[in-house]
């Protein structure tokens, strides 16, 4: 099974994103992204590559997938078959521009 690792940037924007959606909708929502989140991470240690390419990284020299959120989110990912280990480097709101995207991730 693969480890998964919650890059700093990608880790901040999760605890973000966390906070807001505890202050805005709740216990429940925080929940649910919790429930959400642990069932992706679960499914990238037994399936790295389980997730579809990111299209807008595809020029990019990793292999960028991503893993949706709540309808409204990705989680930008690589797999590095050296080291048995998923990193994730950023969580997208799919709402912005993406535009943003590509040069979040340079």
């Amino acid at each position: 099974m693969a480890q998964v690792v919650w890059r700093e940037k990608a880790a901040r924007l999760l605890a973000a994103h966390l906070d807001y959606a505890f202050a805005e909708f709740g216990r429940k929502a925080l929940s649910n992204w919790y429930k959400e989140i642990k069932q992706i991470e679960s499914r990238m240690s037994i399936h790295p590559e389980s997730y579809t390419i990111e299209p807008l990284l595809a020029d990019k020299s990793k292999k960028y997938r991503g893993a949706i959120i709540m309808k409204k989110f990705k989680l930008i990912h690589f797999y590095d078959i050296k080291t048995d280990t998923v990193y994730i480097d950023y969580i997208w709101d799919m709402r912005m521009n993406p535009e943003m995207l590509k040069e979040l991730s340079n």
